[in-house]
C-alpha cells in the first residue's frame, strides 16, 4: 500500500484485533533486529518513504541476511510465519497470499508462502490468493504441501482477493472461529508440523466493485508480459498491485484496506479461541500410560462423598455407573509357565467412565458427574487422580459402599479388567473383577442421588443395574438406560413393569426416555419382554395399537430396507438386515417402555427409533423431510413414530486400532447434545442428522485411538 495509507491501516487493523480480545504483534526487521510488535516510530521508519537506505523485502531466504547485515526489511508472509512461530504465535493474519504465478509451469515462478505453510505450524487467514496469480496451481501446490485449506464462510468458493469466489472450490470449509481454532489445535497436537489457510472473502459491501477490478487486474497482467515486468521476480507483484490502483483509480486500494480489515477480525477472533482451548485445564495430557501410584500407608477413607464441600456447580449429565482400570499385557513371544517379554498398558475404563469422558470432552464443562464405586485401594487413587489431573472431570461423585466402609467388605476393589494378548493382539486370557458393583444396593445410590439431585440434573444415565428400579421411582428428569452388555440388559424390566403398572403412570409417557442397545441387546431384551408376557400387557398392547402401523408403514419399511447406503467407493450396507433380523420391529414392540431408542448396529451403523410427541414444534417437519433412509408415521393421538437409519462413516480396516469404547464415545456425544438441547434434542430431523453424525464422529475416532475415549474428542459446535 502507499504511504501513508499502509500505516493508517496498520493503525485499524490493531484496533480491530484489540477490540476482539486479542493482543496485535505486527512483525519487522530493524538495524538487522526482528522485532514482534511494532510502535509507531517503527512503523514509521518501515512505512514512510525514504530516500537512502532501503526497507528490503524479507522472505525465508533473505532473513538472515538482514539480520547478518543489520539491514531493514518487512516481512512477506512466509517471512512473518517463520518469526511468529519462533515467538509462539499462531494466528497471523494479511491481506492475500501469494501463490504460483501465471506461466508457473514454465517459468517455476512460485512463491516461498506456499512451502513455508507446508513446514511451520503458522495458521494464515487471508482474503484467498491475489487474482494476479493462478490459482488453480496455488491450490495444486498447496495440496501437496499437504497444507489444511478451507474458506471461512458460508460458501465453499475459494475466495480471490478482489472477488469472493475465484472459480475453485476450497476442500473444506468453518463458519465460526471455534472450529477453526479447534482445526488449528488438533493439527498442533498430533505433530503435523505445517500451518493451515483460512481463506476469508471480502465483504460483501465490495462485491460489486470486484469485476471492474478483476478487468483491471487482467489488463495489469497483459501489461507486465508486454513490458518485461513479469520476469522481474518479487517486483512482480507491487507492480501489479500499484498499476491496478492506477487503472482503477484508487478503488482497488478501497477494497483491499476493506479486505485485510476483515483478515484481521476473523484472525483475532480465531486466536481468541484458540488460546481459550490451549489454556483450558481440561485439554489431555500427552501421558498415556500412568504410573500406578502407592497405596496410602494409613486406613483408608472414602476417595469422595458427594457434593459435601464441593464448590463446584449443581450437574446437569449424571452418570451413574462401574469406572474401571484397564490392564492389557501384550506378549511379543509365547512362554508356557513363565512370564514373556512384552508391553503392559494401564488405561481408565469402565463403560460409565467411558461415556461420562466423552461427554465431558463433548462439553468441556464440570456439567457431567460420574457417580461410581471405587475401593479404598491403589487404583482408586489413580482412577481419581487420572480422571481430575489428565482428562479434567469432576470426582466428586466416587464413592467408597458403606460396606467397605464399616469393614463389612474389607475386600471390595476397584473395578479391573485384565487382559493378556498374544502377538497377534488376539486374547489369551483375562480376568474382570466387578465385584464391587454387585455390592452396592438400591439404598445407597439413592441417598448419593438425593445429595445431587436438583433442578439443574437434566438427564440421568444408568447403568448399575442392581439400583436401577430404586433410582427410575426417585428421578424426576429424563432417564438414559445403557444396557452394557446381553447378561444385564434385562435387568431394567422389574422396574420397568413397576411403573408401567402404577397408578401414578400415564400414557403414552414411556418411563424411560432414552435407551442404546446393540443388536444383541435389543434381540435379548425384546426376547425377554415376550417370554415375560411383556409386550403383551393391556397396557402395551393400548400404546402399541396406537401407533396405528398399517400397510402403508409396512410399506414403506419393505422400500427402505430394499436400499443399500453407499460409504465409500465399492463398499455399501445393504440395509435389509434391519427388516430380515427384526431390528426395526422389535425396536417399536419396545417404544411403550423406551421413547427413544438408539440402535448400535456396529459397522453397519445406527437405527433410531422413537415417538415424536404431538405437542413438539417439529411434527410438521418430519412429515417434509424426505430422507431415503427414513420412515414416519402419525399415531393415531398425532404423534409421529420415527425409524431413521444412519450409515456409518468411513474408515479403513488398518486404521482401526481398538474397538474398545467406541460405542460408549457415541452414547457420550449425544447425551452431551441432549443436555445442550434439552428434551426435545432429537426432534428437530436437520439437529438431529448432526447430533448423530458427530456423535458417530466420536465412535470413528475412538476406533483410531489406543484408549477408550480419543484425547482427540472435543466440543464442536451445535
Amino acid at each position: 500500500m502507499p504511504y501513508p495509507t499502509n500505516i493508517e491501516t496498520t493503525y485499524s487493523l490493531e484496533n480491530i484485533i484489540r477490540q476482539q480480545g486479542a493482543v496485535p504483534a505486527t512483525i519487522g526487521l530493524l538495524n538487522g533486529r526482528v522485532k514482534i510488535g511494532l510502535d509507531k516510530e517503527d512503523l514509521d521508519r518501515l512505512g514512510a518513504p525514504r530516500t537512502n537506505d532501503k526497507v528490503y523485502k524479507v522472505s525465508r531466504r533473505d532473513i538472515a541476511p538482514v539480520i547478518a547485515l543489520g539491514k531493514d526489511g518487512g516481512t512477506t508472509i512466509s517471512g512473518t510465519m517463520i518469526l511468529a512461530a519462533l515467538a509462539g504465535i499462531k494466528v497471523f493474519a494479511t491481506g492475500g497470499l501469494g501463490g504460483v504465478h501465471r506461466g508457473g509451469e514454465i517459468t517455476w515462478d512460485v512463491s516461498a508462502d506456499l512451502t513455508e505453510l507446508g513446514r511451520t505450524p503458522v495458521a494464515v487467514v487471508a482474503a484467498g490468493a491475489k487474482s494476479i496469480l493462478d490459482i488453480g496451481r496455488t491450490l495444486e501446490y498447496l495440496e501437496t504441501q499437504g497444507v489444511t485449506v478451507a474458506t471461512y464462510g458460508e460458501q465453499d468458493d475459494f475466495p480471490a482477493f478482489f472477488t469472493p469466489s475465484s472459480g475453485f472450490k476450497s476442500p473444506w470449509r468453518v463458519n465460526n472461529p471455534v472450529d477453526a481454532a479447534r482445526i488449528i489445535h488438533t493439527s498442533d497436537q498430533l505433530g503435523l508440523g505445517g500451518g493451515q489457510f483460512f481463506g476469508v472473502p471480502i465483504p460483501e459491501s465490495h462485491y460489486a466493485a470486484g469485476a471492474a477490478i478483476q478487468a483491471a487486474v487482467d489488463r495489469a497482467v497483459r501489461e507486465s508480459e508486454e513490458n518485461g515486468m513479469s520476469a522481474r521476480g518479487k517486483e512482480v507483484t507491487p507492480w501489479l498491485l500499484n498499476r491496478v490502483a492506477e487503472l482503477t483509480r484508487g478503488e482497488s486500494l478501497k477494497s483491499n484496506v476493506a479486505l485485510i480489515e476483515n483478515t484481521a477480525l476473523v484472525g483475532a477472533k480465531i486466536a481468541v479461541e484458540l488460546a481459550k482451548i490451549s489454556l483450558s485445564k481440561n485439554q489431555p495430557s500427552t501421558q498415556v500410560h500412568p504410573a500406578i501410584p502407592s497405596p496410602p500407608t494409613h486406613k483408608a477413607s472414602p476417595v469422595a462423598t458427594i457434593n459435601q464441600g464441593s464448590t463446584l456447580p449443581a450437574p446437569k449429565l449424571v452418570v451413574m455407573g462401574a469406572s474401571a482400570i484397564d490392564i492389557t499385557a501384550k506378549a511379543s513371544q509365547r512362554a508356557i509357565e513363565s512370564t514373556s517379554p512384552g508391553v503392559v498398558n494401564v488405561t481408565l475404563g469402565g463403560v460409565a467412565r467411558n461415556m461420562a469422558e466423552a461427554a465431558h470432552r463433548r462439553s468441556e464443562t464440570a456439567s457431567t458427574l460420574l457417580v461410581s464405586p471405587t475401593g479404598s485401594d491403589a487404583f482408586a487413587t489413580l482412577l481419581k487422580q487420572q480422571s481430575e489431573a489428565e482428562i479434567g472431570m469432576r470426582v466428586d461423585g466416587f464413592f467408597v459402599p458403606q460396606t467397605a466402609r464399616n469393614g463389612q467388605g474389607s475386600s471390595l476393589r476397584t473395578p479391573v479388567c485384565n487382559l493378556v494378548l498374544g502377538e497377534d493382539g488376539g486374547l489369551i486370557s483375562g480376568v474382570a473383577d466387578f465385584n464391587i458393583v454387585d455390592e452396592v444396593s438400591g439404598e445407597e445410590p439413592s441417598r448419593q442421588w438425593y445429595n445431587i439431585a436438583s433442578d439443574e440434573v437434566i438427564l440421568v444415565c444408568l447403568l448399575m443395574h442392581n439400583v436401577t428400579g430404586t433410582l427410575l421411582d426417585l428421578a424426576a428428569t429424563s432417564v438414559w438406560f445403557e444396557p452394557t452388555s446381553t447378561s444385564k440388559c434385562t435387568r431394567i424390566f422389574p422396574a420397568l413393569t413397576s411403573v408401567m403398572s402404577s397408578d401414578s403412570f400415564v400414557s403414552p409417557t414411556a418411563p424411560v426416555t432414552y435407551a442404546s442397545p446393540n443388536t444383541f441387546e435389543l434381540i435379548k431384551m425384546y426376547e425377554h419382554a415376550k417370554d415375560n408376557e411383556l409386550v403383551s400387557s393391556q397396557k402395551h398392547w393400548e400404546r402399541l395399537s396406537s401407533f396405528g402401523l398399517a400397510a402403508n408403514y409396512r410399506t414403506a419399511l419393505e422400500q427402505v430396507t430394499t436400499r443399500s447406503a453407499s460409504i465409500a467407493p465399492g463398499r455399501t450396507v445393504p440395509l435389509d438386515f434391519i427388516s430380515k433380523e427384526g431390528i426395526a420391529q422389535m425396536a417399536v414392540h419396545l417404544l411403550p417402555y423406551l421413547q427413544h431408542i438408539v440402535v448400535k448396529c456396529g459397522e453397519r451403523g445406527v437405527l433410531l427409533a422413537m415417538v415424536v410427541p404431538s405437542s413438539s414444534d417439529h411434527v410438521t417437519a418430519w412429515k417434509t423431510d424426505l430422507n431415503r433412509f427414513q420412515i414416519t408415521n402419525t399415531t393415531e393421538r398425532g404423534e409421529t413414530l420415527v425409524l431413521k437409519y444412519f450409515p456409518p462413516l468411513e474408515i479403513g480396516q488398518k486404521e482401526v486400532v481398538s474397538t474398545t469404547g467406541a460405542g460408549d464415545s457415541l452414547v457420550g456425544s449425544l447425551m452431551a447434545d441432549v443436555v445442550k438441547h434439552g428434551g426435545d434434542a432429537f426432534f428437530d430431523p436437520r439437529r438431529l442428522e448432526k447430533l448423530m453424525q458427530r456423535a458417530q464422529g466420536a465412535a470413528l475416532l475412538s476406533l483410531k485411538a489406543s484408549t477408550a475415549v480419543s484425547s482427540l474428542l472435543g466440543r464442536t459446535a451445535s
